[in-house]
């Protein structure tokens, strides 16, 4: 589950005109003092919608590298982040090549029954790593939730074609460069959905429904999944002498995410080696680095009967210092 991160204390800065009284809520500028105001020389793009004018900024030479981006309303300057470094994009741009629908600015992606606005971060470098900042504009203006989806940066929000809601699409990394390194580490989809709780809190949950995956038949199993998972104990596919190749966790991943996963355990069965040791400790391990997955919470309840291993691995990982 990733947590929304929601502004509720009222900005209260006396030399600095950045207090915008909005009901009863006030909109909490993300500002370090000591920083100066976005460079207006350094201005990149504008979009205003709904009364809000979101403006971002963006510096790069051999000795200055910032981005800023700014949102004003009624004239007044009312939210403010400054980078160090990256960039600021506004609203979701169409990319066909990576299936990233167009939406336009205002459109109510939450289904919360306001407009809201997307704005992306980019921090740059290698393998990181991506922000989305989710704006709702009416009937106050407030930061509802920053989702951070690391290395991701193709995540991006979906209508469904059925019921015309909107869905988040991002990815799970906790696997990433565990045993192996990161070209061939499983990256997994996931597919959440925003909830909003009594109070106006927003989350953003797995959506098991979206995720659901249909147990293979016996055709697929036998002559697609099982000789792909045999591939991982191939004497080239397990990296940095590990019991086994990623093709193996990574096909598990998919079995335990689409919320069927005693195929995963059917599958470690089925392929690991009768006289190569080492699978209970793989379990272990494997089921320690699951639970602490960013939705391990959401798994786990769909999680079913897993193997003694697992379950210890598990127990292990929670008694450990976060």
């Amino acid at each position: 589950m990733i947590s929304a991160r929601i502004c509720l204390k009222a900005l209260k800065l006396a030399t600095a005109a950045l207090v915008l009284a909005l009901g009863s809520q006030f909109l909490c500028a993300q500002v370090d003092p000591a920083r100066e105001a976005c460079t207006p020389k350094l201005f990149q793009h504008s979009v205003t919608v709904n009364g809000s004018i979101f403006k971002t900024y963006q510096e790069h030479d051999e000795s200055t590298e910032s981005a800023c981006l700014e949102v004003a309303r009624a004239g007044q300057v009312v939210f403010r982040k400054v980078e160090d470094e990256g960039s600021f994009s506004l609203g979701q741009i169409a990319d066909p090549e990576f299936g990233v629908p167009g939406i336009q600015p205002g459109t109510d992606v939450t289904g919360r029954g306001h407009p809201e606005m997307i704005v992306s971060y980019y921090s740059g470098g290698a393998h990181c790593c991506t922000s989305i900042l989710l704006f709702e504009l009416e009937p106050q203006l407030k930061l509802l939730s920053t989702l951070d989806v690391g290395d991701s940066s193709n995540s991006h929000f979906e209508r469904d074609t059925q019921n015309g809601s909107y869905y988040f699409v991002g990815s799970d990394e906790s696997f990433a460069y565990w045993h192996t390194d990161f070209a061939d580490s499983p990256i997994q989809k996931v597919i959440l959905k925003p909830v909003s709780d009594l109070t106006g809190n927003l989350t953003f949950q797995l959506d098991q429904q979206q995720m659901h995956r249909r147990p293979p038949t016996k055709e697929e199993w036998q002559e697609k999944y099982l000789p792909q998972a045999r591939a991982a104990f191939a004497p080239d596919a397990a990296f940095d002498n590990y019991y086994a190749g990623s093709a193996l966790w990574g096909q598990m991943l998919g079995w335990i995410y689409g919320g069927e996963s005693n195929w995963a355990w059917k599958l470690v069965n089925m392929t690991w080696p009768a006289e190569k040791p080492g699978k209970d400790e793989f379990l272990k391990e494997f089921c320690g680095q699951l639970s602490q997955s960013t939705y391990w919470p959401d798994l786990q309840q769909h999680f079913g009967d897993p193997p003694t291993a697992c379950a210890q691995g598990i127990t292990e990982a929670a008694k450990k210092p976060k």
